[in-house]
């Protein structure tokens, strides 16, 4: 049954990614942080953090160095950049979806999936479902897991929020846990 309610969730989730697609448009600040954007060339540069690092990105970039902290520096094309935030966000995803469905039983949610936009894990959870005390229990947990995924970005963020949401409207908040990358 917990099968069953895994593989629901990852097609409500690869679903909630198709719709949630869009093109962005990138500009490098120049703010001193360890990734660049070159609009002209399409090019995306960035440093992940030896802790955060899980190779994924190697198959995906023209170029892979090791600076002198240890930390992979990746650099991709625009599309091939684009491949691979989409794959990675998918992979992870698929994986916070296992986890959370070996906790809960099949009436708990809908899906799971990260928001880059929202720097965000977001758990759509049915109403009534939601249990405040296993939500606060597992959400470090999901937060860890997705750490690499936003350490992996030509952007990376700081802190990012797993949010228990209503599977129907995900304005409506049930939980939300704010968790820094150490």
């Amino acid at each position: 049954m917990k099968r069953f309610f895994a593989l629901i969730l990852a097609v409500l989730m690869i679903a909630a990614l198709f719709c949630a697609c869009g093109e962005k448009t990138k500009t490098d600040s120049g703010s001193g942080d360890n990734s660049t954007v070159s609009e002209a060339a399409e090019e995306v540069k960035t440093t992940v953090d030896a802790k955060y690092d899980k190779g994924f990105a190697e198959q995906y970039a023209k170029s892979v160095t090791t600076d002198d902290s240890g930390n992979k520096v990746y650099e991709f094309d625009g599309e091939a950049y684009k491949n691979y935030t989409h794959d990675y966000n998918n992979t992870i995803s698929a994986e916070i979806t296992n986890d959370v469905a070996e906790n809960h039983d099949v009436s708990f949610g809908q899906y799971c999936y990260i928001n880059e936009e929202r720097q965000a894990v977001i758990i759509g959870v049915n109403p009534g479902k939601y249990d405040a005390a296993s939500a606060e229990k597992e959400a470090s947990s999901i937060a860890q897991s997705a750490f690499p995924y936003f350490q992996g970005l030509a952007e990376p963020v700081d802190t990012i929020k797993v949010l228990y949401t209503n599977a129907n409207d995900q304005n409506e908040v049930y939980g939300e846990f704010e968790f820094a990358v150490e």
